[in-house]
């Protein structure tokens, strides 16, 4: 019985297959990307519940990745680099890593690194949260969908999802971009304004009549807010 969903993302196919491998022993499934539009797609697609970055070339920018695919995950994520320097690390964790790890690392220490990490998961079991009436606007927690009173449906990422549920959940309250990341990706976000602004602009997309008129996602003072 598979538990959970683990996306090994790799700029190796040959050592990707290798952790894909190592974490069925955990009874997971595993989910291989080999670039970041890759893993974006996989992260839209499926939902998973653990990221795992491995970065084999030198010249491979990890922190770059982990940034991009931060901006679409919640999840816990971990970067194996082989720069093996404090600066580095520290990066690491400033782009939202949960925990930075040197290689090489034996498939043994892998697997107990995932497994503390997936029980450590602060993962929201969506399906149990209440479904929100604000105005026009019906959001639908177990299937990722926006409903307008027009009777048009609009589906949500997981991200977009969480981010919605935050501010409808609170109507009229302003959100800073600090208060939002801690609240919904899950660590303190200070200098990371942009991971709460894309997330915004996809939102505004899809839910404003005139995407350049903010009529109900504002932007007001002490951070953006849902209008009731």
């Amino acid at each position: 019985m598979i538990e959970y969903r683990i996306l090994i993302a790799c700029d190796e196919p040959t050592t990707s297959r290798i952790w894909a491998l190592c974490v069925t022993e955990l009874n997971c499934q595993p989910l291989v990307a080999n670039s970041v539009e890759q893993a974006v797609n996989v992260i839209e697609e499926s939902s998973p519940d653990l990221i795992v970055i491995d970065v084999t070339a030198r010249d491979v920018n990890g922190i770059r990745m982990c940034n991009a695919l931060r901006e679409h995950a919640t999840v816990p994520m971990l970067l194996l680099t082989p720069i093996n320097n404090e600066s580095h690390t520290l990066e690491a964790y400033q782009a939202g890593v949960d925990d930075c790890i040197i290689k090489p690392i034996s498939p043994a220490l892998f697997l107990a690194k995932v497994k503390v990490w997936l029980r450590r998961s602060w993962t929201v079991q969506v399906e149990s949260l209440d479904k929100l009436t604000i105005g026009n606007y019906t959001l639908e927690p177990a299937k990722h969908h926006l409903l307008g009173s027009d009777g048009k449906k609009m589906h949500l990422s997981n991200l977009e999802f969480r981010v919605l549920y935050l501010l409808m959940n609170h109507p009229n309250q302003p959100f800073s971009n600090e208060e939002i990341i801690e609240r919904v990706w899950g660590f303190y976000g200070a200098g990371n304004s942009a991971l709460v602004k894309n997330v915004i602009y996809r939102l505004r997309k899809k839910i404003e009549p005139n995407p350049n008129v903010s009529r109900f996602i504002r932007t007001e003072t002490g951070g953006y807010l849902f209008r009731r």
